[in-house]
């Protein structure tokens, strides 16, 4: 199978899973005034899986509380719009596209994917972006490797195998043996999805955000590099990609700041992966 050009990109982006109904459901109407408690709860009952794990991540969030949360509705009205939808969307993507096969295992891209999503959410509270769609652009920031191993498995393998072997940048490797890197693909399917602009610029962004001046693309950088010195997701060959001190500065963030914010995020992080399951 050649590999395919960024063009044919969208035609093999469809080969993927579609997001289960509940997730179009809630992106459309988490955030809507008119939608109540008991609604968003019967819709997000059509989907047991996601129930079980939502369940089980609002009781690992309510430890010590003497109450146990039994119902989707409970855990709704106990964690919240914006948590509710996190949890919904990781379980969702993790779940969904979970591969593992020869070199590539997706449950290391999605554990990571959550590292970022959760730096990016705690930072966003520094900044004038919206929490929740910073998670979001998190988690969704590298789905072009995804898409990239789908469409030829054989080569992203070469891939993985040229980053180890000549400790080089992934992007590097990409383009080495795909003319182009996942920040490309990745924006390709965002496209394909009609996912937002902002989470378009994020995903495009997260490499090189000097190049690119988005807000939300600088959040998800300086979250990558952060997510990468954590060591969130415990990465093999984990590299801590260099830091766009520009980045930092046109969000008003400092070392001082983030610095705090560390035992939070490891905190958060965990407890999300663990009641995931990933």
């Amino acid at each position: 199978m050649s590999i395919a050009t960024l063009e044919e990109l969208p035609e093999h982006a469809r080969k993927l899973p579609s997001l289960p109904e509940v997730v179009n459901y809630l992106t459309r109407s988490l955030h809507d005034e008119r939608a109540d408690a008991d609604t968003i709860a019967h819709h997000i009952n059509s989907d047991p899986a996601i129930v079980a794990r939502l369940l089980a991540a609002a009781n690992s969030a309510a430890s010590g509380v003497s109450t146990r949360i039994v119902t989707t509705k409970q855990a709704f009205l106990f964690l919240g719009v914006d948590r509710i939808a996190s949890i919904i969307l990781a379980s969702a993507l993790a779940y969904r596209y979970d591969i593992r096969h020869g070199g590539f295992d997706a449950r290391l891209l999605w554990r990571h994917s959550l590292g970022v999503a959760v730096c990016a959410r705690v930072l966003a509270e520094h900044t004038d972006i919206d929490p929740e769609l910073a998670f979001t652009a998190g988690l969704l920031h590298d789905i072009g490797q995804l898409l990239m191993y789908i469409t030829s498995p054989a080569d992203y393998l070469r891939v993985i195998e040229k980053r180890v072997d000549e400790d080089i940048p992934l992007i590097d490797a990409e383009h080495a043996i795909y003319g182009y890197d996942h920040t490309e693909a990745g924006t390709t399917l965002a496209k394909a999805w009609n996912l937002p602009n902002e989470i378009i610029d994020a995903i495009a962004a997260h490499h090189t955000p000097d190049e690119i001046g988005s807000e939300i693309g600088n959040l998800v950088h300086v979250s990558e590099v952060l997510s990468h010195g954590l060591d969130l997701g415990e990465q093999p060959n984990n590299q801590v990609p260099d830091l766009s001190e520009l980045a930092c500065a046109q969000l008003g963030l400092s070392w001082t700041v983030i610095g705090k914010r560390f035992a939070e995020i490891e905190a958060r992080y965990e407890g999300i992966r663990v009641a995931l399951g990933i």
